[in-house]
């Protein structure tokens, strides 16, 4: 199938907002699809992998500078989407997508124009829905924080991750919002899940019938 034939559905917001969760929810209601996400280059199948664990790329991460950082982390959204869209598969579920990960760049201090730049790199879903949270019921809901989810502090706690995500949170305004919805998580799993397939729906990418997915 041609790249241009195949639908994207983007599921995003910061961290901690149920994106994970509501993927996880959705694929009952779906045909099979390419679920593409930042660690498909960790866990791929690879002799040579330079890390082995999700905690060796965050202490990664946090010893990098902004710009170089975001580099890194642009190699390998690009190429799990790479990858997707060489799938057989009609359909794909991006994970965050770079709308996530250049937004906690750009409040990391990374450079507006090189992020512009390398969106310009990276194919436009034909629906994003952005996941709405406060950080505050956020970190009540997580186990655990990473150090980059808390803007690299080496205390990686409650309230750096809280301090972090409403930094990072004015950025998401910085993307070219086309075919964008966004929904509360506040809520219910359930309650969530509803509301992404109203807009599912709605825009046309489920039919009426939830098992068919329009292409």
């Amino acid at each position: 199938m041609k790249t241009s034939e195949k639908k994207i559905i983007c599921i995003t917001g910061l961290d901690g907002t149920g994106k994970n969760t509501l993927i996880e929810n959705l694929k009952p209601l779906l045909p099979p699809f390419y679920l593409a996400n930042i660690w498909d280059l960790l866990e791929g199948d690879f002799k040579e992998r330079p890390f082995t664990s999700k905690r060796e790329v965050d202490g990664y991460l946090c010893n990098l500078t902004s710009n170089s950082r975001l580099l890194f982390l642009a190699h390998a959204l690009k190429f799990s989407i790479d990858k997707a869209l060489q799938s057989s598969d009609n359909i794909i579920v991006v994970n965050g997508y770079f709308y996530k990960y250049f937004a906690s760049e750009l409040a990391l201090n990374a450079s507006e124009n090189l992020v512009e730049a390398l969106i310009q790199n990276f194919v436009k879903p034909n629906l994003v829905i952005e996941l709405l949270l406060s950080p505050q019921v956020a970190a009540e809901r997580k186990k655990r924080f990473s150090r980059y989810e808390c803007g690299l502090s080496k205390d990686a706690n409650a309230n750096q991750f809280i301090d972090f995500q409403q930094k990072a949170s004015p950025f998401w305004n910085n993307f070219l919002h086309t075919n964008w919805h966004k929904i509360s998580t506040e809520g219910s799993e359930k309650e969530s899940k509803d509301l992404a397939v109203n807009i599912l729906t709605t825009t046309g990418f489920i039919s009426q019938n939830p098992q068919n997915i329009s292409i």
